[in-house]
Order: C-alpha cells, then sequence, then structure tokens
C-alpha cells in the first residue's frame, strides 16, 4: 500500500543528554552538578553521532487471512504467529514491517572503551546506541504514518518480535520479508539481532475512524 517502501539512510539521530542518562538509569539532574559528566555525555554524544551508520528498511504487504493468532500476508509466505499482534492487526487490511539500525561501529567502539576500562565512557556510547536506533526507527514510522494519512489511514502502535507471545525466533523471518540484508541487518545467535543496535517491528494500517 506504500509506494515508498524500501531502503532509508538520510535519518537524523539526535539524541538529547537527558535522554542519554535516563539510559543509564540516572535523571536529568544527574549531570548539573557534576560537570565532568555532563562533559563525557556531550563528548560521547558527538562520538557517536560520527561513529552511528543509520538506515532503514520497509516493506507494506496485504493481509490475507487473521485467524487463530495467525497473522497470514498476500505477498510473503511469512506469517506472525502471535495472539496480541493478531488482535492488534484485526482492523487492518495491510501491516509494513520496519527495520532499523545504527551500524555495528557504535557497538564495536562501546566494547574498546570496556576493555581499556573506560566503563562510563562505554555506557555513556551504549546508552546514545539504544536512543539513535529508537530515534530511527520512530523516524521511520512517522514518515510511514503521514503517508498512511495521506491514504486516509492511521497506524496502530509498534510491536517487534520478542515482546509479549510473539516469539524471537520470528525474527529470520522478519528479516527475510523486509530485505533486511539490504541495510547489513541479519539474525545472530539466539536470533539476536545484528549489529546489535537494531530494531524490527510491525505496524497495522487502519482505515482512520475504524479502529
Amino acid at each position: 500500500m506504500s509506494s515508498s517502501d524500501g531502503v532509508f539512510r538520510e535519518i537524523g539521530t539526535a539524541v538529547a543528554a537527558e535522554a542519554v542518562l535516563r539510559r543509564m538509569g540516572m535523571g536529568p539532574s544527574a549531570a548539573r552538578g557534576a560537570p565532568a559528566l555532563a562533559a563525557l555525555v556531550a563528548r560521547g554524544i558527538g562520538e557517536g553521532e560520527a561513529l552511528a551508520a543509520p538506515a532503514a528498511v520497509r516493506a507494506t504487504f496485504r493481509i490475507r487471512r487473521n485467524a487463530g493468532g495467525v497473522v497470514e500476508f498476500k505477498e510473503t509466505p511469512f506469517a506472525i504467529r502471535s495472539a496480541r499482534v493478531a488482535e492488534l492487526l484485526a482492523p487492518c487490511s495491510c501491516a509494513t514491517f520496519i527495520g532499523a539500525t545504527v551500524g555495528a561501529a557504535l557497538t564495536s567502539a562501546a566494547e574498546r572503551l570496556m576493555r581499556e576500562k573506560r566503563m562510563t565512557e562505554a555506557m555513556i556510547l551504549d546508552a546514545y546506541g539504544s536512543e539513535a536506533v529508537e530515534a530511527v526507527v520512530e523516524a521511520a514510522a512517522a514518515s510511514l504514518g503521514r503517508e498512511a494519512a495521506k491514504e486516509g489511514f492511521e497506524l496502530t502502535r509498534r510491536f517487534s518480535p520478542g515482546y509479549g507471545d510473539w516469539a524471537l525466533d520470528a525474527q529470520p523471518g522478519v528479516l527475510a520479508a523486509l530485505g533486511a540484508e539490504r541495510i547489513g541487518l541479519s539474525a545472530g545467535r539466539g536470533c539476536i539481532l545484528v549489529p546489535e543496535k537494531s530494531v524490527t517491528a510491525v505496524v497495522g494500517w487502519v482505515p482512520r475512524g475504524g479502529g
């Protein structure tokens, strides 16, 4: 249904210092009385922005059947097996899979800092990466939402493999349906996404006023 599915690379990854601190389990006031920490966070964000390689991929499929907790699609053999996702997509005639990543360099740099015992800097960079990939998937979903609105649809909330009753072992099927190799995204041991700072999700298209 979306004419602009595919790969997207011109995506901003603006992340506020407060978001990094929150991801680290600290309140926004943590850095106010600690100028050294504030400086480390600012530097970590700058380094993260330089290392990030944001990319997203989208693929939209028409729903062929939604019954018994299984959602089948017309254009792909992949099926979602989850009662919660089936309920989410119940009012939908189609759904879009989204994959997003900020690349592997951020994780590699954080791991190097850990080996060098620079733990705070490693935590900051790791937190930045988590917030940055969330910014990428949010941007991809927001762009899709604008397209959907033009066609008279609203989007459901996002739902990802590994949450609720949608098993994480669905990840390879989601990636195949997306053609996620186009942005270097794959599933490793235990179906964990590679690169680590990556996300996949599905959203449904609901006719405006019909959800």
